[in-house]
């Protein structure tokens, strides 16, 4: 849709809530080994997808799994059309960061997906694959949501209730800088997650109520 970038907003937003992403980054660059327990959290989603499927489903929990299933896809389709409506390059672009500004730890995400973003928006990027694709959403950060959804998906099993529980506080940490997020992406994509969850479970309910039966024909008999 190639609509003018909203950078300026959430980088705004931020700020007024004093929240200062350059210190982030500086405070990752000052504590490496923070950056060394968190990328590999940030890194984690695919596999943590993968394991709440297999999960909910060897254990039994079908209309769970079904709850997440929906919830994934609604999450993704409304990040996907507010990304396209509000549009933005992240923190990293944004604020004009180099490897100078970051020499003790690399960001999982800095400038390599804006050849496919910019690509998008201007029409010269035809290709979409799913191999070797690039996370192009900022905001809703879609990392965030799917953080939440599977916490909430995988807490009925005790086993890896708090297991999901701290992976995901370690993930939601490390998105705003290993994600080139701004801090409003990422309470954007808690809020999405709930509201998909919410409307998952009940579209999932409705669908799984027995069905009422049919009321019986009125025949009426004359003499």
């Amino acid at each position: 849709m190639n609509l003018p970038l909203q950078d300026h907003v959430f980088a705004g937003i931020d700020q007024a809530l004093g929240l200062d992403w350059r210190a982030g980054l500086a405070f990752m660059n000052a504590h490496p080994v923070l950056h060394t327990i968190l990328a590999p959290a940030y890194l984690s989603l695919t596999l943590q997808m993968t394991t709440a499927v297999l999960c909910l489903a060897f254990t039994g929990r079908m209309q769970r799994l079904r709850v997440y299933t929906l919830s994934f896809i609604l999450a993704a389709l409304v990040t996907i059309t507010l990304s396209a409506l509000l549009p933005a390059e992240g923190a990293w672009p944004y604020y004009g960061m180099t490897a100078a500004d970051s020499p003790h730890m690399v960001p999982a995400v800095s400038t390599r997906w804006l050849p496919i973003f910019d690509g998008l928006r201007d029409g010269s990027y035809r290709a979409l694959v799913g191999i070797g694709a690039e996370g192009i959403i900022p905001f809703p950060s879609l990392h965030a949501a799917l953080a939440v959804i599977v916490t909430i998906a995988l807490w009925p099993i005790p086993a890896l209730r708090w297991i999901a529980l701290v992976l995901n506080v370690a993930m939601l940490s490390a998105t705003p800088i290993e994600g080139s997020h701004y801090f409003i992406d990422i309470a954007a994509g808690v809020v999405v997650a709930a509201l998909c969850f919410i409307v998952a479970g009940k579209i999932t309910a409705r669908a799984a109520a027995p069905a009422k039966p049919a009321a019986a024909p009125m025949i009426l008999v004359g003499e």
